[in-house]
């Protein structure tokens, strides 16, 4: 058997069970595979990350065989299981002419896909609002650019895999390429434009120019997901710059909501980059959708993690933690690990931040500046809506109003305020973190006899009270 008839009955079997055919990265370990090359060579030859190859791309590979072929298949086996499935091959499929047409065909059907590291949607629910505004910015307003903001955990990551699944699938969908990049790990941009370029140029131009991935672009229509923006802008900065040596990322995205193309950009961050600020708004191609807690995905969380309670309790749990999906999950492992699931004998011990609740806040508190922060003590000591010039009364050293400004401004972009008629306070799982973090550092440098951070009697008094009713 040729590598071409195993391919062919690995895509009929695919196809049969999902109604798509390998991606061309699954398509390519598959035939690397039948040359006997391990996973280390080939994550070399095409610039992947070994890990990735083998957890992500190999494993999904030889499930989809698996399920496809109805039998254990695995990198070892997999020659004998094509072997034995000869029939799911047809004349049409093997004619040369077939053949030498067989990616133009796939390309009429499906765009080229390259899934990168996105993750499984199988059990992604809810967000039907969401995902339709989205489709519809995609699919009929032809936007350019699209940031899905919010904090850590709500759910954005899910939602943006969930939707180029469901564009993929889309009768309108008129994608060419479709293309999944996560920058958790923070991608150099040449190492990710050269990817793109390679790709988009079905693998015959290697260069790493922005100007070269714009043509590429505008020739093709392209849809690109970028996961985890956030990680390549700088902390504790109000003005949204990136880190030093991703600053070509900036430009990529203004070039890309300025100039004419004919493509899509989907960015998810936890904070929503200057770029799209600045040009985003009714009418525009750049748009962006804050994500916030959906009570229908909450509620299906508790469910499934099989919590016991009334619909009060429920309901009550799902606003602690202000409905954010990875936060009831490790708000749910406690109550199931340490009350038997009872959500009742949870909620009675009053106490929101977990210490995995605590990671996942200490990350985004240890991205503010310090302005930022003395304004989230100040929020969470208020314990309600504050107004600007609250918080010029309150802080001192005196600080100017413009510099407060600016700091509350970052602070939404950053999705760690919420705001109602100008006033502003935080969601209560966030307020509990801040204020507990207060605590903690007044007592640390108490007992250190260093006052740093808190130099002002007001703040000191306060956290003080905090202290002293907590351990009353």
């Amino acid at each position: 058997m040729t590598t071409e008839e195993a391919l062919n009955i690995a895509d009929r079997a695919v196809s049969a069970l999902t109604g798509k055919y390998l991606t061309d990265l699954q398509s390519e370990l598959l035939k690397a595979s039948w040359k006997n090359q391990t996973y280390e060579d080939f994550a070399e030859a095409h610039g992947y990350c070994l890990d990735y190859v083998k957890k992500d791309v190999g494993s999904q590979l030889w499930r989809l065989l698996s399920q496809g072929l109805g039998e254990k298949v695995t990198k070892k086996n997999f020659r004998q299981a094509l072997e034995r499935h000869k029939d799911l091959q047809t004349p049409e499929l093997l004619n040369s002419q077939e053949k030498e047409n067989r990616s133009d065909k796939r390309l009429k059907s499906f765009p080229q896909s390259e899934r990168g590291n996105a993750p499984d949607t199988s059990s992604f629910f809810g967000a039907t609002q969401e995902l339709a505004i989205l489709k519809n910015w995609v699919l009929q307003d032809k936007c350019k650019s699209i940031a899905i903001v919010g904090v850590g955990g709500i759910g954005k990551t899910a939602l943006a895999a969930k939707l180029m699944e469901q564009i993929q699938d889309d009768s309108e969908n008129d994608f060419e390429y479709i293309i999944w990049r996560s920058l958790r790990h923070k991608v150099i941009f040449k190492s990710l434009s050269g990817e793109l370029v390679y790709f988009l140029s079905d693998k015959q131009d290697k260069s790493t120019q922005i100007e070269h991935l714009l043509q590429y672009l505008r020739n093709s229509r392209c849809l690109v997901i970028l996961d985890r923006l956030e990680t390549i802008l700088q902390p504790g900065n109000l003005t949204g710059e990136y880190c030093q040596g991703y600053e070509e990322y900036g430009e990529l995205l203004k070039l890309v909501g300025e100039t004419v193309h004919q493509s899509c950009f989907i960015i998810t961050s936890r904070e929503k980059p200057f770029e799209v600020s600045e040009l985003e708004g009714k009418g525009s191609s750049v748009r962006s959708l804050h994500l916030t807690g959906s009570l229908e995905i909450a509620r299906t969380v508790i469910q499934q993690q099989g919590l016991s309670g009334s619909e009060e309790e429920k309901q009550q749990l799902c606003w602690n933690y202000g409905c954010n999906p990875k936060a009831l999950k490790i708000a749910s492992n406690s109550t199931n690990d340490l009350f038997d699931g009872e959500i009742g004998n949870f909620l009675e011990q009053d106490t929101i931040v977990l210490n995995g609740i605590r990671r996942l806040l200490d990350s985004q508190f240890a991205r503010l500046s310090s302005l930022e922060q003395i304004i989230m003590y100040w929020l969470a000591i208020n314990r309600s809506w504050t107004s600007i010039c609250d918080l010029v009364k309150d802080i001192t050293p005196v600080v100017h109003k413009t510099s407060i400004l600016k700091a509350m401004e970052s602070l939404c972009r950053r999705s760690l305020v919420e705001k109602r008629s100008s006033k502003y306070t935080q969601q209560l799982m966030v307020m509990e973190y801040i204020r507990e973090r207060l605590i903690e550092e007044i007592t640390d440098e108490s007992i250190s006899q260093k006052i740093s951070l808190f130099n002002n009697d007001a703040l000191l008094k306060q956290a003080f009270k905090d202290y002293a009713a907590k351990i009353l």
